[in-house]
């Protein structure tokens, strides 16, 4: 369970479908992330995949509801796709939910864990180049731009990230 000023998150589970097929079948969504949709296989195995996380990794991601209980989007840390070093934050809220603020809670509260509780040392965040509400949430969350690179050989897509001891010196410093 994971608690923000707003939100209720909890670890996936394999219930979580119907939730996934949305998301995953959304242009609106979709076309901020990977621009495809998912068929419903693709997304039980997304599905699948993110609750083999939770088991062999102990992290991943938690469906955030709000205080009405509606599912109002995802987040959570997990093993990067792109590099076996990484550990990743991520985050994709409905579009009903953008622009409130919750992707920067969801985020905030993933890294606060990542580093506080499980003491990681680096954290990434990956987001499609033209994204500009995703780079405003990963840099007032603490990390920074690092690179520019092309994700799966084919989309344009940055790169941010923090140490451990950097991002902590910065959230005491706006504390």
């Amino acid at each position: 369970m994971l608690q923000t000023a707003r939100l209720h998150g909890r670890a996936v589970t394999n219930a979580d479908l119907a939730y996934v097929v949305e998301i995953d079948s959304d242009w609106q969504i979709q076309k901020t992330l990977f621009g495809t949709l998912s068929t419903a296989a693709e997304s039980e195995a997304r599905l699948a995949r993110w609750v083999e996380m939770w088991t062999h990794h102990g992290l991943g991601f938690w469906l955030f509801t709000d205080g009405g209980g509606n599912a109002i989007g995802h987040g959570g840390l997990f093993p990067s796709r792109h590099n076996d070093d990484w550990i990743e934050v991520g985050y994709a809220l409905k579009p009903a939910y953008w622009n409130l603020g919750y992707a920067t809670e969801i985020a905030s509260a993933a890294l606060r864990i990542g580093f506080e509780s499980l003491r990681l040392q680096k954290i990434v965040a990956v987001a499609h180049a033209k994204n500009i509400a995703s780079r405003r949430v990963m840099e007032k969350c603490g990390l920074r731009f690092e690179e520019e690179f092309l994700y799966r050989e084919q989309w344009p897509s940055v790169l941010y990230g923090a140490d451990r001891e950097s991002w902590l010196a910065t959230v005491r410093a706006c504390s």
